[in-house]
């Protein structure tokens, strides 16, 4: 062994000595009874909450499954499928008693915890094991007001659709019993959210709580399933629309071409076959109001749809948050609006308003008119007008609001963006579907294809995604310096796009009720599911859009709310 190669074995001996001898010392600082992950309340929390997530995913795929599955809905199923609703729905109502009971309103349940301890039923530790504490509220919740009122519009019209349909399985033919089960739980459901997500939303749920935990995602898997089954009712009920389309239209051929003997028994026959039970080829399970009411029940189902994917994501937050302490707050109870500097934003937006109404006005005259065509076209050029205009006031707004401050991002804003990119995924798919359409039609030289329909998409896509980056942005603006407070930069602006966001709000409403602009009446069934669950997020994104901006509105050119949050910030930056 030469000199070198002893001299390599001698280091290497002493550095493994020196690294054990290292290892040995810091071993014998570490604490020797630490708690295993099974004891630890991070661990248990994280397990608890992966379990909730894991079972939310696997029902609301099932429940997908059961409202696509051909055997599910077949009609020797129907009764099958009902008793699936009604325990979807009892489960949720089930968790919201218990919730309302013994987390939100204590008194009742402590109150029976003291007698019984009382009358030595239970004693003094149970007592004290089962007492449930006051409820704190400082979750981020439906944290605007904007919210609070969308979810208290929706929830309530969405309750006038369930009961609607209590009525109607009374009306003519009797349903069976379990129908009207399903409907009076839905309802209850419905009612219970409203109240809940209105006042109590902000509820800070008890930690490592697996009833509180397993109930709020629990409740995300109806909502996510009311959303997609109402989403697949009105698919169908457009359908059978367009079919009794057809049908009157070769009524009216027949009657011009047959003799009349032949020509009233046709009439004869179609009439009544329409107005037999069910109307159009509905079936047992679909809702007979869409079929009663028309365009009123499509509305109202709409709503219902809109209100779920906000109770949805809601109930997300209060979950993803569930057991952190923060401060509370002072609930607030009053609200106050300045109202300075708004007057020419509202009538210029006014102005557009009672456009988009005119021109909804021509479409149902072009329409009865028994011209279809034209009629899509000035829906066309009005939502054209539209989106040009709203995308330089977008633009306006950014170059105004330049002289504004940034601050730290606000407390309940988290489940407002997300909302916001919800309906804006649903905006892109939307134009995207009608953009590939019209390149279908052009590709197969389909006669009557229109270049407004590209123009109308791609104004519009642009339009939704511009304003989008402008709402994240503007939520984080305040005027702090004695300029802005006295100028309040870009406040008509914004005044102005609140007021084209509710007229959108309005008029996309309509669009997808009784218009067909951009869609062809025979499409391929892929492009119609996507149309048909895209189309009610294309009216929530406007809805919302409109609460975000009033919200901005509120918050940027507020004096004292901004100069509290500054220093709160400054002194949190300290």
């Amino acid at each position: 062994m030469t000199d070198k190669e002893r001299l390599r074995m001698k280091t290497s001996i002493e550095s493994t000595s020196s690294d054990a001898s290292e290892l040995s010392d810091y071993s014998s600082t570490l604490p020797e009874n630490l708690p295993t992950w099974m004891k630890n309340q991070k661990a248990q929390s994280f397990g608890l909450k992966s379990l909730t997530a894991l079972y939310t995913l696997i029902l609301t795929i099932v429940a997908f499954i059961i409202e696509i599955s051909p055997t599910w809905q077949s009609d020797a199923m129907h009764i099958e499928y009902t008793l699936f609703c009604v325990l979807m729905y009892s489960i949720a109502i089930v968790y919201f008693i218990y919730l309302y009971t013994v987390i939100l309103y204590p008194v009742v349940f402590n109150t029976i915890l003291l007698f019984l301890e009382r009358i030595h039923v239970l004693s003094v530790h149970s007592v004290k094991r089962w007492m449930r504490p006051e409820p704190v509220f400082t979750g981020e919740g439906a944290g605007t007001l904007y919210l609070r009122l969308g979810t208290l519009l929706f929830g309530t019209l969405g309750s006038v659709l369930w009961g609607s349909e209590i009525f109607l399985c009374f009306f003519t033919d009797a349903r069976h019993n379990i129908y009207v089960v399903k409907y009076i739980f839905a309802f209850l459901f419905t009612y219970m959210q409203m109240h809940f997500l209105c006042c109590n939303s902000k509820i800070d749920l008890p930690k490592n709580s697996f009833i509180a935990s397993f109930g709020m995602m629990h409740c995300i898997a109806v909502n996510l399933w009311v959303w997609f089954s109402l989403c697949l009712a009105k698919a169908v009920y457009k359908s059978d629309k367009k079919t009794l389309k057809l049908q009157k239209n070769e009524e009216k051929f027949k009657k011009k071409n047959m003799s009349e003997v032949v020509a009233e028994m046709v009439t004869t026959t179609v009439a009544s076959y329409v107005s037999s039970d069910g109307d159009f080829s509905a079936s047992e399970k679909q809702l007979r109001s869409l079929y009663k009411l028309g365009s009123a029940a499509n509305f109202l189902l709409t709503t219902l749809v809109e209100f779920s994917l906000i109770a949805a994501a809601v109930y997300f937050i209060i979950w993803k948050h569930e057991g952190e302490e923060k401060p509370q707050e002072q609930r607030k109870k009053h609200v106050r609006f300045d109202c300075k500097s708004t007057s020419v934003g509202i009538f210029a937006a006014l102005v557009l308003l009672i456009g988009s109404f005119v021109s909804i006005s021509m479409h149902y005259i072009y329409n009865n008119s028994d011209k279809p065509r034209v009629a899509d076209e000035v829906i066309g050029i009005a939502e054209t007008v539209l989106f040009c205009v709203t995308l330089m006031a977008v633009f306006a707004a950014f170059i105004r609001m330049r002289k504004l401050q940034y601050r730290l991002h606000a407390h309940g804003q988290v489940v407002d963006e997300i909302l916001l990119i919800v309906g804006l995924a649903g905006e892109i798919v939307y134009c995207s579907t009608g953009l590939d359409l019209y390149l279908n039609e052009r590709l197969g030289k389909v006669q009557g294809t229109s270049c407004l329909t590209v123009v109308a998409f791609v104004f519009r896509i642009v339009q939704v995604i511009v304003q989008s980056i402008f709402i994240l942005v503007a939520s984080r603006l305040r005027s702090l310096t004695a300029s802005n407070i006295a100028n309040q930069p870009g406040k008509q602006i914004i005044t102005f796009l609140v007021v084209c966001n509710i007229n959108l709000f309005i008029y996309h409403t309509f669009e997808t009720i009784e218009s067909n602009f951009g869609f062809p009446h025979k499409m391929a069934s892929v492009y119609s599911a996507l149309l048909n669950i895209s189309s009610p997020l294309v009216v929530f994104y406007r809805f919302h859009s409109s609460a975000c901006l009033a919200e901005i509105w509120k918050h940027a050119y507020s004096t004292k709310h901004n100069h509290v949050v500054h220093k709160m910030e400054d002194h949190h930056i300290a």
